[in-house]
């Protein structure tokens, strides 16, 4: 009977992202109404780094996560010690950068700065700074579930839970990140920040006309201008230090100070009127949502 709970559980709780369809066609005011039922849970502001794009045939590199109170939706940092861990590569990833056909295999290690200061990371954490991906996600694992009520908070959350989730079936650990409620700061710029970003700027404020410059971005091969809800392009507009970008702990922190700007922005502007530029998102949401 308590295995039939717990997989009912689990189908039951899946994919319980917070910014769904019922944030749909919100004014700001609306939306904060609606997120006092999340005012009390802790926030674990989290990133992964990974090998590659695949979940199925790539592997984690880093692990790094912050537990924070939303204490008015400031985010205040809990006492208690941050999760962070480098992890080493597996003889399987190993032997497929070695047969690999792509121009430069480990251009995704690169990125993420995994080969940066390894000589410093060692010195500081020990020589066995570099942890097996199995026990790094069973430790990832139990500090989720020793936080009181929490709730995961990433950016492109999808991409981080949907990883962590395969990694932990293809090493056969028993457990995933179902069931916890999902906070997607990528939705929170696309639906409520950005539109009140526009809003402002159209009726000629200053500060938002600054910040909508500084987020606005060309597309690929010269395309047509787009609104970024990226972390780093919203991150660099409120002056947020994003020197060590692509390290999981500095994205971490980084996401986390960006949340607390971007819901100080929409606490000071609540009652601007988004209706145009949030039911434009909206409407690209639900029909990313169709392809999927």
């Amino acid at each position: 009977m308590a295995e039939f709970y717990d997989k009912w559980r689990k189908y039951k709780l899946k994919e319980s992202y917070v910014l769904g369809d019922d944030y749909y066609d919100k004014t700001i005011e609306q939306f904060f109404e609606q997120m006092k039922e999340h005012a009390d849970k802790t926030f674990i502001f989290f990133d992964t780094e990974t090998t590659g794009l695949s979940n199925k045939t790539n592997q984690l590199t880093e692990i790094g996560a912050i537990a924070a109170e939303a204490d008015h939706w400031q985010f205040r940092e809990l006492d208690i010690e941050n999760f962070y861990e480098k992890i080493a590569l597996s003889p399987v990833t190993k032997y497929r950068m070695k047969k690999s056909k792509e121009k430069d295999p480990k251009f995704a290690l690169k990125l993420t700065k995994y080969g940066v200061s390894n000589k410093d990371f060692k010195a500081k954490h020990g020589k066995d700074a570099f942890q097996d991906e199995k026990e790094t996600l069973i430790k990832f694992f139990e500090f989720v579930e020793s936080q009181e009520n929490p709730i995961l908070a990433a950016q492109n959350a999808k991409f981080d839970i949907d990883f962590v989730n395969q990694r932990a079936k293809q090493l056969k650990i028993g457990k995933s990140l179902d069931g916890y409620p999902i906070f997607d700061t990528m939705i929170l710029l696309k639906m409520f920040h950005n539109p009140m970003i526009k809003t402002l700027a159209d009726q000629g404020h200053p500060r938002a006309e600054k910040i909508l410059k500084a987020i606005t971005k060309v597309g690929k091969w010269g395309g047509k201008p787009y609104v970024s809800a990226s972390m780093g392009p919203v991150s660099d507009a409120y002056e947020v230090d994003v020197k060590d970008w692509h390290n999981a702990i500095a994205d971490v922190k980084m996401m986390m100070v960006m949340t607390q700007h971007v819901f100080n922005a929409l606490i000071i502007n609540s009652q601007t009127d988004i209706e145009k530029y949030h039911s434009h998102a909206v409407y690209g949401l639900k029909k990313k949502n169709k392809k999927k």
